[in-house]
């Protein structure tokens, strides 16, 4: 006697499959992502190659809390190709997690000026998401930069979730002066960030140096942000609370 598997088997088994091809193609995505969080210093042990990161070869770079993907990069004049800049996961001084682009970001003496666009996205790892942290602050450092006389290196920074700004730069034109760092707030907080990152040099024709930077660093803070339901509940205990007292 043969035995028939019943019609509705397949029904049942159907979904099973389908979830686990969904998981089977998902899990190797994820793990795509490069972790370059540091575990001992500023910077990273490894690196990526912005080119990789470009091309969609490498999707993204998980740093600590913070996902970075949707790398964009253009330049012209004297600024490196992608494939020469590499991209590094940065601590900052107060323990915020970003990234670092190392490459020889310049304009050489004479023509016209060079400038670069970075253009990344930044997400919070899910299981912070999850536990209420929000962006509140983005940081940004400059470092190995020099100038000649008459001459600029500028990176201004800007975000699609926001009308906030930064910018750091060393000048010699005019009355010049230099800013290494700067920082601003997010209000509100934000789960992502557009980042646009303009890196622009420019070496007068008469200097014998380059302007240059060979480190553009960047960090994000964030801080824990209560759902509403939870708000609710701690006030609705605070005024239990002077309920009781008024009593007493």
């Amino acid at each position: 006697m043969l035995f028939r598997r019943p019609h509705h088997s397949l029904k049942f088994a159907l979904p099973v499959i389908l979830a686990c091809m969904t998981l089977g193609l998902a899990l190797p995505l994820q793990a795509a992502f490069i972790d370059l969080t540091p575990t001992n210093g500023v910077n990273s042990a490894g690196s990526v190659s912005l080119a990789d990161l470009v091309s969609g070869e490498v999707p993204g770079v998980q740093v600590g809390d913070k996902l970075f993907s949707g790398f964009n990069y253009s330049f012209i004049g004297d600024m490196p190709n992608a494939v020469n800049v590499q991209v590094l996961g940065f601590k900052d001084p107060d323990g915020n997690w970003g990234v670092s682009f190392h490459g020889t970001f310049m304009d050489m003496p004479g023509g016209g000026p060079s400038d670069a666009l970075i253009r990344f996205i930044v997400d919070i790892e899910p299981g912070a998401l999850q536990e209420g942290y929000r962006i509140s602050d983005a940081h940004l450092f400059l470092n190995g930069y020099g100038v000649g006389p008459n001459s600029a290196f500028i990176v201004d920074e800007s975000f699609l979730e926001s009308n906030q700004s930064m910018n750091a730069y060393v000048s010699t034109i005019g009355a010049g002066g230099t800013k290494s760092s700067d920082w601003t707030e997010f209000d509100p907080t934000l789960t992502r960030l557009h980042v646009t990152k303009d890196v622009f040099a420019y070496a007068d024709a008469n200097s014998i140096l380059p302007a240059r930077a060979t480190v553009i660093d960047q960090s994000f803070s964030q801080i824990v942000v209560p759902e509403p339901a939870m708000l609710g509940a701690a006030l609705f205990s605070m005024i239990g609370a002077i309920g009781t007292l008024r009593k007493r």
